[in-house]
């Protein structure tokens, strides 16, 4: 597994920052046959969607419908970058013009059982690429292995973006 720590510029769109940017272009490419249910406004996946119909994604719903809507669609890969605070999904809903309930806000914005459904998706050899404060990721239990690890320093009073990759074992 590789570890890389750099120091970056903070931006409220995750593939914006310049390391970041590098990794993703690195595994996802053209974005073809990629998914990201949460895509804002600079998701290299071909099929991306976002809450927000102001966001330039294909598609505009939860993304637990989004990825319920690829049943028997087969993917190279994930690229997973939630909201990563209560604060923040808060704000994303309102932002849609969507009333915030407790449930929206408890837990990961992805479900882990949301995270299981999508991981059968993402062929063997494919991969998850997590964004967020942690480097949970899609895990062992779905068939991944962490590949690479970015830790993306802010400094002052910015937590880290932590970039994990995953890679999808044959079954």
């Amino acid at each position: 597994m590789k570890v890389n720590r750099v120091w970056a510029m903070p931006n409220m769109w995750t593939f914006k920052i310049k390391p970041i940017q590098k990794l993703i272009k690195r595994y996802v490419g053209d974005g073809k046959d990629w998914i990201d249910p949460f895509g804002g406004m600079n998701s290299p996946a071909e099929w991306s969607n976002d809450l927000n119909s102001k966001m330039p994604t294909a598609f505009h719903m939860r993304a637990d419908v989004f990825i319920r809507g690829f049943k028997d669609r087969k993917f190279k890969g994930i690229i997973y970058d939630p909201p990563y605070s209560l604060r923040q999904i808060s704000e994303c809903y309102k932002k849609a013009g969507m009333l915030v309930t407790m449930q929206d806000t408890q837990g990961q914005a992805l479900k882990a059982d949301d995270k299981s459904y999508i991981s059968k998706n993402i062929i063997p050899g494919g991969y998850a690429i997590s964004c967020g404060w942690n480097t949970n990721g899609f895990g062992k239990k779905n068939g991944f292995e962490i590949v690479e690890i970015l830790l993306v320093a802010h400094g002052g009073a910015h937590n880290d973006t932590i970039v994990t990759v995953e890679k999808k074992l044959a079954p």
